[in-house]
Protein backbone atom coordinates (compact mmCIF):
# COMPACT_ATOMS: atom_id res chain seq x y z
CA UNK A 1 0.00 0.00 0.00
CA UNK A 2 1.23 3.02 -0.83
CA UNK A 3 2.40 5.36 2.26
CA UNK A 4 4.71 7.80 0.42
CA UNK A 5 5.20 9.93 -2.94
CA UNK A 6 8.24 11.06 -3.85
CA UNK A 7 8.14 14.23 -6.72
CA UNK A 8 10.50 15.26 -9.32
CA UNK A 9 10.38 19.00 -10.30
CA UNK A 10 10.91 20.55 -13.48
CA UNK A 11 8.01 18.42 -16.56
CA UNK A 12 5.97 16.72 -13.02
CA UNK A 13 4.92 19.23 -10.96
CA UNK A 14 6.54 22.53 -12.99
CA UNK A 15 6.46 23.63 -16.38
CA UNK A 16 9.99 25.26 -16.57
CA UNK A 17 12.05 22.42 -18.61
CA UNK A 18 11.24 25.03 -21.77
CA UNK A 19 12.52 27.65 -19.69
CA UNK A 20 15.80 25.83 -18.82
CA UNK A 21 16.71 24.86 -22.27
CA UNK A 22 15.70 29.04 -23.35
CA UNK A 23 18.50 29.73 -20.96
CA UNK A 24 20.79 26.74 -21.68
CA UNK A 25 20.38 28.11 -25.54
CA UNK A 26 21.16 31.88 -24.26
CA UNK A 27 24.01 31.06 -22.89
CA UNK A 28 25.74 29.00 -25.33
CA UNK A 29 25.03 31.94 -27.44
CA UNK A 30 27.66 34.13 -24.91
CA UNK A 31 30.71 31.73 -25.79
CA UNK A 32 29.93 31.85 -29.49
CA UNK A 33 28.02 28.49 -29.87
CA UNK A 34 24.73 27.75 -31.46
CA UNK A 35 23.27 25.11 -29.37
CA UNK A 36 19.25 24.02 -29.85
CA UNK A 37 16.48 22.14 -28.38
CA UNK A 38 18.05 18.84 -29.33
CA UNK A 39 21.94 19.86 -27.79
CA UNK A 40 19.90 19.23 -24.49
CA UNK A 41 17.65 16.12 -25.19
CA UNK A 42 20.09 13.97 -22.96
CA UNK A 43 20.61 17.00 -20.14
CA UNK A 44 17.55 16.80 -18.59
CA UNK A 45 16.39 15.85 -14.63
CA UNK A 46 19.95 15.23 -13.94
CA UNK A 47 20.81 18.55 -12.23
CA UNK A 48 22.49 21.91 -12.91
CA UNK A 49 26.27 20.32 -13.54
CA UNK A 50 24.94 17.52 -15.81
CA UNK A 51 22.34 19.97 -18.01
CA UNK A 52 25.70 22.23 -19.02
CA UNK A 53 28.28 18.69 -19.30
CA UNK A 54 26.24 16.93 -21.46
CA UNK A 55 24.83 19.91 -23.41
CA UNK A 56 29.28 20.92 -24.22
CA UNK A 57 29.73 17.62 -24.64
CA UNK A 58 27.09 17.62 -27.28
CA UNK A 59 28.10 20.76 -29.08
CA UNK A 60 31.97 19.27 -28.84
CA UNK A 61 32.91 22.67 -26.85
CA UNK A 62 34.27 23.59 -23.42
CA UNK A 63 33.12 25.77 -21.24
CA UNK A 64 33.11 27.73 -17.52
CA UNK A 65 30.77 26.11 -15.13
CA UNK A 66 31.05 28.53 -12.64
CA UNK A 67 29.84 31.23 -15.38
CA UNK A 68 27.66 29.14 -16.99
CA UNK A 69 25.67 28.65 -13.24
CA UNK A 70 26.00 32.34 -12.63
CA UNK A 71 24.00 33.09 -15.90
CA UNK A 72 21.67 30.48 -15.27
CA UNK A 73 20.42 31.59 -12.42
CA UNK A 74 20.03 35.38 -13.38
CA UNK A 75 18.10 34.61 -16.66
CA UNK A 76 16.01 32.55 -15.16
CA UNK A 77 14.92 34.30 -12.33
CA UNK A 78 14.29 37.40 -15.50
CA UNK A 79 12.41 35.19 -17.23
CA UNK A 80 10.65 33.45 -14.35
CA UNK A 81 8.82 36.24 -12.65
CA UNK A 82 5.29 36.11 -11.32
CA UNK A 83 4.80 33.47 -14.15
CA UNK A 84 2.52 30.60 -12.85
CA UNK A 85 4.56 27.78 -14.60
CA UNK A 86 2.35 25.19 -12.54
CA UNK A 87 1.73 21.86 -14.76
CA UNK A 88 -1.98 20.66 -15.09
CA UNK A 89 -2.84 18.56 -12.13
CA UNK A 90 0.20 20.11 -9.71
CA UNK A 91 -2.17 20.40 -6.65
CA UNK A 92 -1.98 16.63 -6.76
CA UNK A 93 0.31 17.00 -3.73
CA UNK A 94 -2.41 18.79 -1.80
CA UNK A 95 -4.87 15.84 -2.77
CA UNK A 96 -2.21 13.27 -0.91
CA UNK A 97 -1.62 15.17 1.78
CA UNK A 98 -5.51 15.08 2.40
CA UNK A 99 -5.52 11.64 1.96
CA UNK A 100 -2.55 10.79 4.86
CA UNK A 101 -0.02 10.28 2.13
CA UNK A 102 3.49 11.37 2.90
CA UNK A 103 4.75 13.70 -0.04
CA UNK A 104 8.56 14.72 -0.64
CA UNK A 105 10.18 16.64 -3.36
CA UNK A 106 12.93 15.16 -4.95
CA UNK A 107 15.16 17.80 -7.66
CA UNK A 108 17.93 17.52 -9.55
CA UNK A 109 18.25 21.20 -9.59
CA UNK A 110 19.86 23.54 -6.90
CA UNK A 111 17.89 24.87 -4.23
CA UNK A 112 17.06 28.23 -5.55
CA UNK A 113 15.88 26.75 -8.48
CA UNK A 114 13.18 24.70 -6.39
CA UNK A 115 12.55 27.16 -3.95
CA UNK A 116 11.56 28.94 -7.23
CA UNK A 117 9.59 26.61 -8.55
CA UNK A 118 7.55 25.98 -5.64
CA UNK A 119 6.45 29.60 -5.14
CA UNK A 120 6.26 29.70 -8.95
CA UNK A 121 3.51 26.26 -9.00
CA UNK A 122 1.62 27.77 -6.58
CA UNK A 123 2.66 25.70 -3.75
CA UNK A 124 4.56 26.07 -0.55
CA UNK A 125 7.80 24.45 1.02
CA UNK A 126 4.74 23.37 3.88
CA UNK A 127 2.89 21.30 1.55
CA UNK A 128 5.87 18.74 1.35
CA UNK A 129 6.91 16.53 4.25
CA UNK A 130 10.55 16.75 2.95
CA UNK A 131 12.60 19.19 0.46
CA UNK A 132 15.69 17.85 -1.28
CA UNK A 133 17.86 19.28 -4.18
CA UNK A 134 20.64 18.35 -5.85
CA UNK A 135 22.78 20.07 -3.49
CA UNK A 136 21.83 17.30 -0.64
CA UNK A 137 23.38 14.49 -2.39
CA UNK A 138 26.87 13.78 -4.29
CA UNK A 139 25.64 11.62 -6.71
CA UNK A 140 22.52 13.17 -8.58
CA UNK A 141 19.69 11.24 -11.00
CA UNK A 142 20.09 8.86 -12.57
CA UNK A 143 21.80 7.39 -9.36
CA UNK A 144 19.64 6.71 -6.62
CA UNK A 145 20.76 8.51 -4.16
CA UNK A 146 18.30 11.50 -3.72
CA UNK A 147 15.22 8.81 -3.02
CA UNK A 148 17.02 7.24 -0.89
CA UNK A 149 17.53 9.98 0.86
CA UNK A 150 13.84 10.91 1.00
CA UNK A 151 12.87 7.98 2.18
CA UNK A 152 15.15 7.41 4.73
CA UNK A 153 14.22 11.47 6.17
CA UNK A 154 10.33 9.97 5.67
CA UNK A 155 10.85 6.87 7.61
CA UNK A 156 9.13 4.75 4.72
CA UNK A 157 10.51 1.73 2.38
CA UNK A 158 10.86 1.48 -1.48
CA UNK A 159 8.06 -0.88 -1.41
CA UNK A 160 5.56 1.44 -0.12
CA UNK A 161 7.07 4.34 -2.12
CA UNK A 162 5.85 6.04 -5.47
CA UNK A 163 8.14 8.21 -7.52
CA UNK A 164 6.55 10.54 -10.18
CA UNK A 165 9.04 11.43 -13.13
CA UNK A 166 9.24 12.20 -16.57
CA UNK A 167 12.72 11.67 -17.76
CA UNK A 168 14.88 8.62 -18.54
CA UNK A 169 16.97 9.77 -16.25
CA UNK A 170 14.84 10.06 -13.28
CA UNK A 171 12.64 7.32 -14.03
CA UNK A 172 16.18 5.27 -13.92
CA UNK A 173 17.06 6.96 -10.52
CA UNK A 174 13.20 5.80 -9.04
CA UNK A 175 13.86 2.08 -10.32
CA UNK A 176 17.71 1.90 -8.87
CA UNK A 177 16.12 3.22 -5.47
CA UNK A 178 13.69 0.13 -5.64
CA UNK A 179 10.58 2.42 -6.24
CA UNK A 180 7.67 1.87 -8.36
CA UNK A 181 7.65 4.75 -11.03
CA UNK A 182 4.71 7.39 -12.79
CA UNK A 183 6.04 8.66 -15.74
CA UNK A 184 4.40 12.23 -17.07
CA UNK A 185 4.43 12.41 -20.80
CA UNK A 186 5.54 16.02 -20.70
CA UNK A 187 8.99 15.27 -21.74
CA UNK A 188 9.24 12.02 -23.36
CA UNK A 189 6.37 9.55 -24.83
CA UNK A 190 5.12 6.54 -23.08
CA UNK A 191 6.82 3.71 -25.17
CA UNK A 192 10.22 5.35 -24.59
CA UNK A 193 8.93 5.66 -20.53
CA UNK A 194 8.18 2.07 -20.56
CA UNK A 195 11.47 1.07 -22.37
CA UNK A 196 13.14 2.96 -19.06
CA UNK A 197 11.47 0.85 -16.66
CA UNK A 198 8.09 3.06 -16.12
CA UNK A 199 5.28 0.74 -14.09
CA UNK A 200 2.78 3.27 -14.91
CA UNK A 201 2.69 6.09 -17.64
CA UNK A 202 -0.08 9.04 -17.55
CA UNK A 203 -0.16 12.30 -19.21
CA UNK A 204 0.13 14.18 -16.57
CA UNK A 205 -0.63 14.56 -12.74
CA UNK A 206 -4.18 15.94 -13.72
CA UNK A 207 -5.36 12.07 -14.89
CA UNK A 208 -5.20 10.91 -11.73
CA UNK A 209 -8.68 10.96 -10.48
CA UNK A 210 -10.12 11.94 -7.52
CA UNK A 211 -8.92 9.50 -4.26
CA UNK A 212 -9.55 9.69 -0.55
CA UNK A 213 -7.63 6.72 0.67
CA UNK A 214 -4.03 5.45 0.00
CA UNK A 215 -5.82 1.90 -1.37
CA UNK A 216 -7.63 4.47 -3.85
CA UNK A 217 -4.73 5.88 -4.87
CA UNK A 218 -2.97 2.76 -5.70
CA UNK A 219 -6.05 1.28 -7.69
CA UNK A 220 -6.05 4.30 -9.57
CA UNK A 221 -1.87 3.75 -10.58
CA UNK A 222 -1.04 0.45 -10.74
CA UNK A 223 -3.81 -2.26 -9.09
CA UNK A 224 -7.08 -1.88 -11.22
CA UNK A 225 -5.85 -4.02 -14.41
CA UNK A 226 -3.67 -7.00 -15.03
CA UNK A 227 -2.46 -7.94 -18.64
CA UNK A 228 -4.39 -10.10 -21.11
CA UNK A 229 -4.61 -10.85 -24.53
CA UNK A 230 -6.24 -7.76 -27.69
CA UNK A 231 -9.45 -7.20 -28.65
CA UNK A 232 -11.02 -5.69 -31.35
CA UNK A 233 -12.55 -2.28 -30.67
CA UNK A 234 -14.48 -1.17 -33.42
CA UNK A 235 -11.73 -0.83 -36.34
CA UNK A 236 -8.87 -1.47 -33.23
CA UNK A 237 -6.77 -4.16 -31.55
CA UNK A 238 -6.40 -3.07 -28.39
CA UNK A 239 -5.21 -5.26 -24.77
CA UNK A 240 -7.25 -4.86 -22.49
CA UNK A 241 -6.26 -5.46 -18.87
CA UNK A 242 -8.24 -7.72 -16.12
CA UNK A 243 -9.65 -5.75 -13.81
CA UNK A 244 -8.58 -6.03 -9.84
CA UNK A 245 -10.85 -4.05 -8.55
CA UNK A 246 -14.86 -4.19 -8.68
CA UNK A 247 -16.58 -2.78 -11.82
CA UNK A 248 -18.41 -0.78 -9.74
CA UNK A 249 -15.49 1.05 -8.85
CA UNK A 250 -14.67 2.29 -12.17
CA UNK A 251 -18.52 3.46 -12.56
CA UNK A 252 -18.65 5.43 -9.76
CA UNK A 253 -15.69 7.66 -10.91
CA UNK A 254 -17.29 7.70 -14.59
CA UNK A 255 -20.25 8.63 -13.34
CA UNK A 256 -19.11 11.56 -11.09
CA UNK A 257 -16.56 12.48 -14.38
CA UNK A 258 -19.03 12.95 -16.96
CA UNK A 259 -21.59 14.58 -14.19
CA UNK A 260 -18.70 17.48 -13.23
CA UNK A 261 -17.74 18.08 -16.54
CA UNK A 262 -21.73 18.16 -17.40
CA UNK A 263 -21.95 21.44 -15.39
CA UNK A 264 -19.25 22.80 -17.74
CA UNK A 265 -21.18 21.91 -20.80
CA UNK A 266 -21.29 25.24 -23.36
CA UNK A 267 -24.77 25.31 -24.92
CA UNK A 268 -26.25 28.66 -25.09
CA UNK A 269 -28.67 27.82 -27.95
CA UNK A 270 -30.37 24.64 -27.03
CA UNK A 271 -29.63 25.36 -23.25
CA UNK A 272 -29.53 20.88 -23.21
CA UNK A 273 -26.29 20.17 -21.27
CA UNK A 274 -24.15 17.14 -21.85
CA UNK A 275 -21.40 15.35 -20.20
CA UNK A 276 -19.65 12.13 -20.92
CA UNK A 277 -16.76 9.93 -19.64
CA UNK A 278 -14.93 7.23 -21.57
CA UNK A 279 -13.20 4.52 -19.22
CA UNK A 280 -10.27 3.51 -22.10
CA UNK A 281 -9.94 -0.42 -22.05
CA UNK A 282 -6.27 0.09 -21.99
CA UNK A 283 -5.25 1.77 -19.11
CA UNK A 284 -8.25 2.02 -16.91
CA UNK A 285 -7.90 5.84 -16.85
CA UNK A 286 -11.39 8.30 -16.60
CA UNK A 287 -11.69 10.54 -19.79
CA UNK A 288 -14.46 13.73 -19.07
CA UNK A 289 -15.68 15.88 -22.16
CA UNK A 290 -18.86 17.75 -22.36
CA UNK A 291 -21.30 19.23 -25.23
CA UNK A 292 -19.51 22.47 -26.97
CA UNK A 293 -22.36 24.28 -29.46
CA UNK A 294 -21.53 26.82 -31.86
CA UNK A 295 -23.20 30.20 -33.67
CA UNK A 296 -22.79 27.89 -36.38
CA UNK A 297 -24.67 25.10 -35.49
CA UNK A 298 -22.35 22.33 -37.60
CA UNK A 299 -18.90 23.29 -35.75
CA UNK A 300 -20.91 21.84 -32.48
CA UNK A 301 -19.29 18.79 -30.64
CA UNK A 302 -20.88 16.82 -28.43
CA UNK A 303 -19.78 15.27 -24.82
CA UNK A 304 -19.18 11.48 -26.16
CA UNK A 305 -16.74 12.80 -29.34
CA UNK A 306 -14.97 15.35 -26.92
CA UNK A 307 -14.50 12.71 -24.27
CA UNK A 308 -13.18 10.08 -27.09
CA UNK A 309 -11.35 13.16 -28.82
CA UNK A 310 -9.59 13.66 -25.53
CA UNK A 311 -8.80 9.86 -24.41
CA UNK A 312 -7.28 10.07 -28.06
CA UNK A 313 -4.89 12.74 -27.93
CA UNK A 314 -4.04 11.24 -24.70
CA UNK A 315 -3.54 7.51 -25.43
CA UNK A 316 -3.79 7.15 -29.24
CA UNK A 317 -5.66 4.72 -30.91
CA UNK A 318 -8.44 3.12 -27.82
CA UNK A 319 -11.12 0.75 -26.47
CA UNK A 320 -13.80 2.09 -24.75
CA UNK A 321 -14.18 -0.36 -21.45
CA UNK A 322 -17.45 2.23 -20.85
CA UNK A 323 -18.72 5.14 -21.83
CA UNK A 324 -21.27 7.53 -19.42
CA UNK A 325 -23.66 9.94 -21.02
CA UNK A 326 -25.11 13.19 -18.26
CA UNK A 327 -27.93 14.53 -19.41
CA UNK A 328 -31.12 16.34 -17.40
CA UNK A 329 -33.82 14.56 -19.80
CA UNK A 330 -36.02 12.18 -19.14
CA UNK A 331 -35.85 9.06 -19.60
CA UNK A 332 -31.46 9.76 -20.21
CA UNK A 333 -30.92 10.95 -23.34
CA UNK A 334 -28.31 8.49 -25.21
CA UNK A 335 -25.75 9.23 -27.61
CA UNK A 336 -27.05 10.57 -30.85
CA UNK A 337 -26.42 8.59 -34.46
CA UNK A 338 -23.32 10.52 -35.47
CA UNK A 339 -21.92 9.87 -31.65
CA UNK A 340 -22.69 6.64 -32.15
CA UNK A 341 -20.83 5.74 -35.41
CA UNK A 342 -17.90 7.38 -33.90
CA UNK A 343 -18.16 5.20 -30.81
CA UNK A 344 -18.09 2.47 -33.16
CA UNK A 345 -14.90 3.21 -34.65
CA UNK A 346 -13.32 2.52 -30.86
CA UNK A 347 -16.28 -0.05 -29.21
CA UNK A 348 -16.89 -3.29 -29.05
CA UNK A 349 -20.18 -5.25 -29.08
CA UNK A 350 -20.93 -5.51 -25.33
CA UNK A 351 -19.28 -1.69 -24.67
CA UNK A 352 -21.36 -0.53 -21.62
CA UNK A 353 -23.12 2.72 -22.27
CA UNK A 354 -24.35 4.19 -19.31
CA UNK A 355 -27.02 6.98 -19.38
CA UNK A 356 -27.90 9.30 -16.17
CA UNK A 357 -29.41 12.21 -15.23
CA UNK A 358 -29.42 13.72 -11.92
CA UNK A 359 -32.51 12.09 -10.44
CA UNK A 360 -32.68 8.57 -12.17
CA UNK A 361 -30.63 5.47 -11.85
CA UNK A 362 -28.57 4.66 -14.44
CA UNK A 363 -29.45 2.65 -17.34
CA UNK A 364 -27.52 0.44 -19.08
CA UNK A 365 -27.17 -0.80 -22.34
CA UNK A 366 -24.32 -2.47 -24.34
CA UNK A 367 -23.13 -0.57 -27.61
CA UNK A 368 -24.89 -3.71 -29.67
CA UNK A 369 -28.52 -2.64 -28.57
CA UNK A 370 -28.16 1.22 -29.27
CA UNK A 371 -26.26 0.82 -32.50
CA UNK A 372 -26.62 -3.07 -33.82
CA UNK A 373 -24.89 -3.16 -37.52
CA UNK A 374 -22.25 -0.26 -37.53
CA UNK A 375 -20.30 0.53 -40.28
CA UNK A 376 -16.56 -0.01 -40.30
CA UNK A 377 -14.20 0.47 -42.82
CA UNK A 378 -13.62 -3.20 -44.48
CA UNK A 379 -9.84 -3.05 -44.54
CA UNK A 380 -10.19 -2.34 -40.98
CA UNK A 381 -12.88 -5.07 -39.53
Amino acid sequence: MIEALLFDMDGVLADSEDISIQVGIEYFKTIGVNATRDTFSNALGCGERLFFDKAAENLGVSYSYDEASAFFKRRYEEIIGDRNIALPGADFVKRAKKAGILTALCSSAPRWKVETNIEGIGLEKADFDFIASGEDIKRNKPEKDIYELAMIKLGVSSDVSVVFEDTTGGIESGKRAGCRVVSMMTTIDGAAAEAAGADSVISDLSAIQEFSTPGELEALLFDVFAGTDAVRYGANLIRPLERKMPRSFTEKRAIEAARKTWENGYAPYSHFKVGAAVVSAATGRIYPGCNVENSSYGATICAERNAITTAIAAEGAIGIDILVVYSDDDPPAPPCAVCLQVIAEFAASDTEIILVTPRTEPVRYTFKELLPMPFIFPTMR
